[in-house]
């Protein structure tokens, strides 16, 4: 929730002259809600690997839910919507059932969700040992927020593992620790899906930036990066994709 709306199109601007020489990756772009339709306006024309997300969606299509904005609503304007953040489940207090209805509700309407898991303090010590309780957590989350998904949708799901404890903060989790986070979580999507969990791709999430986004992308585990404060800045959100275009190769 950072830019105004004239901040809005002229950062959506920046980024429309950059992301046009920048190949092989998929970016995605979330502006708040409220200027979703503007920047599209100014987005001016289509580019097959620059996509819009909502931060958000309402798990049902239409009622008395004011201030909401459903999936159904959603669906002719956005290609991705993120669930689950740890802001909303902090600040509004979303929980794993409230969180599945969301993500179902996208997979109905074609949208592709973008599951948020992440722990408050590090599931895993210097030695490799599982904290059980933080470990608990993540599981449960993705778990009970894919509830429900049949096999043949789970392709349209993303899973970005975001460590609470490494947002903001500078205090990002290293490479080596996400991608041993995200192996076991594919593992226990593999317990509950079967060969479809191949199909999944996971992102990192928790101060990301131009200086560390090679560090994380050079690992086959993690197939991109959900960037939080630097996406406001132009020159350094293109750093990144740049950097992961050039890995791709």
């Amino acid at each position: 929730m950072y830019p105004s709306l004239s901040d809005a199109v002229v950062l959506a601007g920046s980024l429309r002259q950059s992301l046009e020489s920048i190949h092989g990756v998929t970016a995605v772009l979330a502006p708040p809600t409220a200027w979703l339709l503007p920047v599209l306006e100014h987005w001016k024309h289509k580019m097959p690997h620059v996509h819009f997300a909502a931060q958000n969606v309402w798990s049902e299509d239409q009622g008395a839910y004011t201030g909401e904005m459903s999936a159904y609503l959603l669906k002719d304007i956005v290609s991705y919507a993120i669930i689950g953040h740890s802001e909303r489940r902090r600040y509004l207090g979303e929980d794993n059932e409230t969180i599945n209805d969301k993500l179902l509700s996208c997979l109905r309407w074609r949208i592709k969700p973008i599951l948020c898991v992440g722990e408050t303090k590090k599931a895993v010590d210097a030695n490799g040992n599982l904290a059980q309780v933080e470990w608990g957590k993540i599981v449960e989350q993705l778990e009970q927020g894919l509830s429900g998904v049949k096999r043949e949708y789970l392709e349209d799901v993303i899973i970005a593992y975001e460590p609470v404890w490494a947002i903001g903060n500078g205090n990002e989790a290293t490479a080596e620790y996400a991608v041993a986070i995200i192996e076991r979580l594919r593992s226990e999507l593999t317990k509950q899906f079967g060969t479809a969990a191949d199909t999944v791709h996971f992102l990192y999430g928790g101060s990301v930036d131009a200086t560390n986004a090679g560090e994380y992308l050079r690992h086959k585990e993690i197939s991109g990066l959900l960037v939080g404060t630097a996406s406001v800045k132009a020159k350094e959100f293109a750093s990144i994709c740049r950097i992961a275009a050039d890995l791709a190769k």
